[in-house]
């Protein structure tokens, strides 16, 4: 059987990008006590990561999201992408 998935996001609207802080913050101290809440099916949970930015990320928190495979979306690229749709 699959494991199951779960999404966690984080968007912050503030003038700074967002710092590597926000990223580590909701990876290593809000996942796990997030993963202890989750229902025990005798199955792995798999956790994606989103993070949502009006003006974007600092170089350390993309490569702390890079590590994660974590999806970061600033402002200016979601405008591109839905007006394109």
């Amino acid at each position: 059987m699959p494991p199951l998935a779960l999404l966690l996001e984080e968007a912050k609207w503030q003038q700074d990008r967002v710092s590597r802080r926000v990223i580590r913050e909701l990876i290593k101290e809000k996942t796990p006590k997030i993963r202890s809440a989750l229902p025990d099916t005798g199955q792995d949970w798999r956790i994606y990561y989103a993070f949502f930015s009006r003006t974007g990320f600092t170089e350390a928190a993309q490569a702390l999201a890079g590590e994660y495979e974590a999806t970061l979306v600033d402002l200016e690229g979601l405008d591109l992408t839905l007006s394109e749709t």
